[in-house]
């Protein structure tokens, strides 16, 4: 009996304190595909990626516990999640800092067009499948 080589969905971390924000991205994410994962802070967010490696991080920068920020740095120092694309949202201008733009992969603005969102996370899913 021969294995059928089924496609393996991407995976997505969503992190923000905000339940409306994680469930327009988790609808977008699952509407294309991705299998979904929700946080709701940056503490609960390492514990998970202590576990699991995601494809993509959707990361609020200003939460409770523990900012977006300072998640991306411990992330960053770990060889597990190098391959991980990195969103960061915000809804303000100014917490997208010269130190996220040098860790993150990308910053979004709030508030998120679900449509934009679901397309682009679409154009990174098929990117890192032509890559491998």
């Amino acid at each position: 009996m021969s294995a059928v080589n089924t496609p393996q969905k991407s995976t997505a971390l969503i992190v923000d304190d905000n339940y409306y924000n994680r469930d327009v991205c988790a609808l977008a994410l699952k509407h294309i595909g991705y299998n979904v994962t929700e946080a709701h802070n940056g503490v609960e967010a390492l514990s998970i990626l202590a576990d699991q490696t995601f494809d993509l991080l959707v990361l609020d920068l200003q939460m409770p516990e523990m900012d977006g920020a300072s998640v991306i740095r411990q992330i960053r120092k770990q060889s597990l999640h190098h391959n991980m694309t990195v969103i960061v949202i915000t809804a303000n201008y100014h917490m997208a800092t010269d130190e996220v733009d040098l860790n993150a992969d990308y910053v979004m603005y709030k508030p998120i067009d679900i449509d934009e969102f679901a397309q682009f996370a679409r154009r990174l899913a098929d990117f890192k499948k032509d890559s491998r």
